[in-house]
């Protein structure tokens, strides 16, 4: 049976007979003549690029969207040609019959029994040997010393107001060897947290953050110190274990056969726990040698309150240092510390090494905030290693610790920074946020003092991996979904990696736009997700080998340039009508590329499924259920635009305020939402479609960034709604005012 598509007076989003190239549709004859075009007052797009048609697929089904699937569908064709047969022997040919003397057959010599011995049993005297020779030397070797076990948890989490400002106390002597022999570390601990994310729920003003970690109170293991060397000798190797060539992306490189790697993925409830981390690590680099630690501080608007925690917290971590260094030590200054700002460039406030603790306090609460909203993070990293690297010698090292809450604005200067910290053998710490899930982009609340209207700035934290892997469009709009990745940001995740240092992952602001339960992602489930840390031209190198990765980044590629629908439109009947008509093509033209994108994908599936990359799998399915459940999302998009048309020629449709001159604006928005407006015949399948694709993507990968997006698509449905908007005078004006972040 046919389905019957449905009519509209202006042909917005009548889409049967839609062909290859086609002018922007007429109102049809008998209707409401439209007013004379005005010019929208968004500029033109520029056109996104086409993708290449894919290769024959299935025949679609009924409906609209299987009428415009089948359109233009060559017949596959392609299938190859065998090869000829080999030609068969001839039935005439005879073998050849050999020639020559005969050989004379000679008796085999038995014997003796000492060359029959089986195998095993020579295999057995010679280690029965090698055993009683390494029980000498056992014997006599000398004896190590095993300590007391090490607690991981330098405080109780559980204590809370005065006690918990108590100074750290640890009464066992700490371990030199390296931290992939402690606990505490997600390499070393299965099943232990990496990461904090996001998942679905009602929202929460202060919401509770809880961490489960298999590393606790009094369950580390007993650890043997087996060498005096400390972590900052122990650098990673160069070069990866793990072949990479066939996979365009992946947990990997590294430590590349031995030597400790920084730990990714160190999740902390707050700066305090992440404070009393440090400390330990601290104590441990001392055991070894003096040590210069310098506190680089992001003094960009946003970061205040983390400022002023790490300063209320320095007492604490200080008296527990005091607590722990022999007489001997602090007679030495063998621990003294830097502490420098960034932004823009570089502001020292304690440029000479002191061991003052108050002087360390007092620099850190006049740390000023730098109005540029830049910050070249990588650049000032390469640039203080490289000044205080010189002053060091053979027994003081230093220690770079980054207090951060964005992954910087110089990603291209990763590289130098890591020749800086590897050269001089100095361990990165960062006290820092989680990445947004393949996204660059995170919104802060700014509350104008003024007038009271909300800003949301934004900053840049992300991705979690060296290029973008997931669509950059959510449907309607530029992202704005604030994913969290469960990882640290790319370039600070590769600094610390091949450092040696710790990435503490704090919770995400409160302040942020999106504010869901908090929840924490194990290790034991993202381990196989893990984004690949090596150089960005390795992983581009090998993301072209790949036919799948190839494919999913040109997808990408499309959706990151102009490919959003028009958010906001004007009050005013006439101007309504002539702008809505005007990104009616526009819209058609990206369903016809989210079909274009379907076809590809569901082509490569025999891609996916050889894909021994789990991370890109998980890519795939997310990417497949987007561009399905995004076709609906258009269609819907056009059909609302369709129905504010109808209702502006009926003089049916008002808003509920009306705009006034120098005090109220009011505009038309146009938002996700559940209710559909196409009729349902039109699009019921592909609303099937979609949401078994999406289900499919959370049962796949459960408790990962990928399930929990998933989960959010689902959330707010595949369908739009027109909203309005209200500010209030000198909105756009009094943006120019907002910090930059």
């Amino acid at each position: 049976m046919t389905i019957q598509a449905p009519t509209s007076d202006d042909g917005v989003y009548g889409l049967v007979d839609l062909g290859p190239a086609r002018p922007a549709p007429a109102p049809p004859v008998g209707a409401m003549a439209a007013p004379a075009p005005v010019p929208s007052p968004d500029p033109a797009p520029t056109p996104a690029p086409a993708l290449k048609p894919p290769p024959p697929a299935r025949p679609a089904g009924q409906g609209l969207f299987g009428r415009l699937l089948r359109r233009d569908s060559p017949p596959a064709n392609d299938v190859p040609t065998p090869g000829e047969p080999a030609a068969p022997a001839s039935p005439d040919a005879k073998p050849a019959t050999p020639s020559g003397p005969k050989l004379l057959v000679k008796k085999k010599r038995k014997k003796a029994w000492k060359y029959a011995a089986p195998a095993w049993a020579v295999s057995a005297l010679v280690h029965l040997g090698l055993l009683g020779f390494l029980a000498v030397v056992a014997v006599t070797a000398e004896i190590i010393e095993k300590p007391p076990s090490i607690d991981s948890a330098p405080f109780d989490p559980k204590l809370s107001g005065e006690k918990a400002e108590e100074a750290m106390i640890i009464d066992n002597p700490v371990s030199t060897a390296p931290r992939d022999r402690l606990g505490g570390s997600a390499s070393a601990t299965p099943g232990g947290v990496s990461g904090l994310g996001t998942g679905t729920g009602a929202p929460s003003a202060t919401p509770s953050v809880g961490v489960a970690s298999a590393v606790g109170e009094g369950n580390l293991p007993q650890v043997k110190v087996v060498a005096r060397t400390s972590g900052l000798a122990l650098l990673p190797k160069s070069g990866a274990t793990i072949d990479f060539s066939n996979r365009p992306g992946g947990a990997g490189g590294g430590n590349g056969g031995g030597g400790v790697t920084g730990d990714t993925t160190a999740a902390t409830k707050d700066i305090g726990e992440a404070l009393d981390q440090l400390a330990r690590e601290i104590l441990r680099h001392l055991t070894a040698h003096k040590l210069t630690v310098i506190w680089l501080f992001d003094e960009s608007g946003s970061m205040k309150d983390d400022q002023a925690a790490v300063k209320d917290k320095f007492d604490r971590v200080s008296k527990g240092l005091n607590l722990n260094l022999d007489r001997e030590k602090k007679g030495s200054d063998a621990l003294n510390h830097v502490v420098i700002g960034f932004g823009d460039g570089l502001h020292p406030e304690v440029e000479k090494p002191t061991a003052n603790i108050e002087t360390i306090r007092k620099a850190i609460a006049n740390l000023f905030v730098d109005q540029t909203g830049v910050e070249r993070t990588n650049e000032m990293i390469a640039r203080v290693v490289n000044e205080y690297g010189k002053k060091m010698d053979k027994d003081r090292r230093m220690l770079l610790v980054l207090v951060t809450d964005e992954s910087g604005d110089d990603g291209d200067n990763v590289e130098e920074a890591r020749l800086a910290l590897v050269s001089y053998g100095v361990p990165l710490y960062v006290i820092g946020r989680q990445s947004l899930f393949g996204y660059d982009r995170a919104h802060l609340l700014y509350v104008d003092p003024v007038t009271n209207e909300q800003y949301w700035p934004a900053i840049k934290r992300g991705p979690e991996s060296a290029d973008r892997e997931t669509l950059q469009v959510d449907g309607l709009h530029e992202r704005w979904d604030e994913q969290p990745s469960g990882f640290a940001p790319y370039e600070l995740a590769r600094l610390v990696r091949d450092s040696g240092g710790i990435y503490f992952l704090l919770p995400s602001e409160e302040n942020m736009r999106i504010r869901q339960r908090e929840k924490a992602y194990s290790m034991a489930t993202l381990k196989e997700y893990v984004p690949s840390y090596d150089g960005r031209e390795p992983y581009f190198d090998r993301r072209n080998k790949s036919e799948l990765g190839r494919l999913l980044h040109e997808i990408i590629a499309v959706t990151s340039k102009d490919f959003v629908h028009r958010r906001g439109y004007s009050i005013v009947p006439d101007v309504c009508i002539q702008e809505m008509i005007a990104e009616g093509p526009r819209a058609r033209a990206r369903l016809e590329q989210y079909m274009i994108m379907e076809k590809r994908l569901k082509a490569a599936k025999n891609l996916r499924d050889r894909e021994p990359d789990k991370r890109w799998q998980a890519h795939y399915d997310l990417m497949l259920a987007q561009v399905v459940a995004y076709q609906v999302k258009t269609y819907e998009y056009l059909a609302c635009l369709d129905e504010t048309i109808a209702l502006y020629r009926k003089n049916a449709l008002k808003p509920s305020k009306m705009p006034e001159e120098g005090k109220l604006t009011v505009n038309w928005v146009i938002n996700h939402a559940v209710e559909t407006k196409a009729p349902k015949s039109e699009t019921e399948k592909k609303y099937a479609e979609a949401r078994q694709l999406m289900d499919q993507v959370i049962k796949n990968h459960p408790n990962t960034p990928w399930a929990d997006l998933a989960k959010d698509e689902l959330n707010r449905g595949f369908s739009c709604r027109r909203d309005e908007e209200h500010h209030g005078p000198g909105y756009a004006e009094r943006e120019k005012l907002v910090p930059k972040y």
